[in-house]
């Protein structure tokens, strides 16, 4: 799945801030609850959904068998008060070369999350003690299917970008060729725009009103 956006794609939104893309998109932002548990670099790559409706830890298992590098695994709990999502969970993900974990519910082993930030970012709505349990009552049509997370509808391959400010999601051909380029200008010509606020020109002439 993840070979189907072109590497360059993936490549231009790293360098891309979410604030950034925020000037120019409304659509496919989750909501202020979904925030960063480590502080990992930013997260591109496409998606790998579960949608889980009980919670199963023999359905993450399955999600976590059939993810490719590069991909972000993306789980939406449907109980919203049990973590897929911890130590051994992450060491999974990162020995299958994922992009990063995002779930719509809370996740547990923080101070193990924090040990792998450089390795895995993770996004969550919480943290909690209580976790998924082998129940093994899911099949595998909770797997790779479309799942509302936190507010942004999710389907297979869609891409997930994650930073310190939140989690956006894309259709596979990114934002548009326009938008991607307006965006990569805008970043790279913040640092003069900000030099030039702090040495004191009129800010009627910088800032449009």
């Amino acid at each position: 799945m993840s070979a189907a956006i072109p590497a360059e794609l993936i490549e231009a939104l790293r360098e891309v801030e979410l604030p950034t893309l925020g000037h120019f998109l409304e659509e496919g932002f989750c909501t202020p609850r979904m925030v960063p548990i480590n502080a990992g670099a930013q997260m591109v790559g496409p998606a790998r959904t579960l949608d889980l409706r009980e919670p199963d830890a023999l359905a993450v298992n399955r999600a976590l068998h059939g993810l490719n590098p590069g991909d972000v695994l993306v789980i939406r709990v449907a109980s919203g008060i049990h973590a897929p999502v911890g130590a051994v969970t992450a060491a999974a993900a990162i020995a299958q070369g994922a992009a990063g974990i995002v779930v719509d519910g809370p996740v547990t082993d923080v101070c193990a999350l924090h040990d792998v930030q450089d390795r895995l970012p993770v996004f969550a709505t919480g943290l909690i003690a209580r976790t998924t349990k082998r129940t093994g009552r899911l099949g595998d049509d909770v797997l790779d299917c479309a799942v509302d997370i936190d507010g942004a509808m999710v389907s297979p391959g869609d891409l997930v970008l994650g930073d310190r400010q939140g989690v956006l999601v894309l259709p596979p051909a990114g934002p548009g060729d326009e938008i991607l380029q307006a965006a990569l200008a805008s970043d790279r010509g913040e640092s003069a725009l900000l030099a030039r606020i702090a040495a004191g020109e009129d800010l009627r002439e910088l800032l449009p009103g």
